[in-house]
């Protein structure tokens, strides 16, 4: 019998543990990660109040991907994000109490060096992959203290909010002064061990970055461009002036139909229809003249997912003269999911600037987050719908506009 490897050579076993599979689906992880935002997706729908936990969290987790961890940090996060977000949509601190107490403990050795890193990106502290390099112990000592400190900031936040909620919004979170004393335990306690973790982490010089094992062909243009692509000699100065205009239109688009659909005193559910439709079929259009410019079947994936998925939803919602409130809104949330999820897995492929990556992070977590709560008010009433919608396209408009000016910023300075 043929095995996987002996049929594919480049698939040995240190790529199927490790990746990189395809630029959507790298590795284990990221099938953990999808696997997720599935559950999340299945909470939405049923109407649970818990998803809004599990929402959150697949948030972080796509910011994750996007800020380039490595895999055992990557790890970490998934476990941490886990026990926190899947304790309470499964109801566990209710029903065991010493559960909040393994949570308070355990996810602070996940999220408090991943916190840490996510600092590193924004150039606010030392990257430890370097620090060894620099032969500084003083370095070192600081990664400690700073991860340990953002740990118990964490922590004491936390127990904070619990506060205020119990004290003005008729929360029960606080079981007594023995509770939050022993969570702070518990969560100097995870800190401390995530600290040091990334502190032999630091001694080691290892990266703070996920190395790839195998290179695989990835999307070369997502909604926000590169800026090799935008200002390669090759091209010319009116095609540089070119490069944000689909950003533009998109925002452009987007942020017409969100102001119109807040405007009309009393429209009804085809109206709304109607406005969201041609919306999602003109930024469709707009898609594919980006996919026409890529020649390369594999490297034009993310956009034909982003065809794909407007057009769709689109032509259903455009096509159905009675289309329900439900339909509409499971529509519109589910192409925002996949249009979330697909960019955020381009941006982590492609060799982005700082701020090109976190716009564009910023916009596929709204657009995430925004489909989640779609797809989990299909019972609101219909102004909520239409207040959701166009508060959706609104800002998701803005910030495609946001793109494109900084796109023509960075071309003007290049220049």
């Amino acid at each position: 019998m043929t095995t996987l490897a002996e049929a594919h050579p480049a698939w040995d076993r240190r790529r199927l543990v490790y990746g990189d599979w395809t630029w959507l689906v790298r590795d284990g992880l990221d099938v953990l990660r999808l696997a997720f935002i599935a559950g999340t997706i299945v909470f939405a729908v049923q109407g649970r109040s818990t998803a809004v936990a599990l929402t959150a969290a697949s948030a972080v987790l796509l910011i994750a991907r996007v800020i380039d961890l490595p895999r055992w940090f990557d790890f970490g996060l998934i476990v941490a994000m886990s026990l926190i977000a899947w304790g309470t949509a499964l109801s566990l601190y209710g029903s065991w109490f010493y559960y909040d107490k393994i949570v308070h403990g355990l996810s602070p050795v996940g999220y408090v060096p991943v916190l840490y890193i996510a600092l590193v990106r924004l150039g606010v502290v030392p990257d430890p992959g370097n620090a060894i390099r620099e032969r500084r112990v003083a370095r070192i000592s600081g990664i400690f203290i700073v991860t340990l400190a953002i740990g118990m900031a964490v922590g004491a936040g936390y127990e904070s909010v619990e506060w205020f909620e119990d004290k003005f919004l008729g929360g029960h979170f606080v079981g007594g002064l023995w509770d939050t004393e022993t969570d702070l335990l518990c969560d100097e306690g995870g800190s401390l061990v995530g600290a040091a973790f990334l502190t032999v982490w630091a001694l080691r010089g290892w990266t703070s970055r996920r190395l790839t094992v195998v290179s695989v062909p990835g999307p070369t243009a997502t909604p926000v461009e590169t800026a090799a692509e935008r200002l390669r000699p090759g091209r010319s100065q009116w095609q540089r002036r070119l490069a944000g205009l689909p950003l533009a239109v998109l925002g452009a688009v987007a942020l017409a139909a969100g102001a119109l659909l807040l405007a009309l005193p009393t429209p009804t559910v085809r109206s709304v229809g109607i406005i969201v439709g041609i919306a999602l079929v003109a930024s469709a259009a707009v898609e594919i003249v980006g996919l026409a410019r890529h020649h390369d079947r594999v490297k034009r994936a993310d956009r034909l997912i982003a065809v794909v998925a407007l057009a769709g939803a689109g032509t259903v919602v455009l096509a159905w003269p009675t289309i329900s409130q439900l339909a509409l809104l499971y529509a519109v949330g589910a192409s925002a999911v996949v249009l979330g999820v697909a960019e955020v897995a381009a941006l982590s492929t492609r060799p982005f600037s700082s701020r090109e990556r976190w716009l564009g992070a910023l916009s596929s977590i709204v657009a995430f987050v925004f489909g989640i709560a779609m797809l989990g008010r299909p019972g609101g009433s219909l102004a909520a719908v239409i207040n959701l919608l166009g508060f959706y396209l609104v800002v998701i408009g803005a910030l495609r506009l946001l793109q494109a000016v900084d796109t023509w910023y960075r071309q003007r300075r290049a220049h």
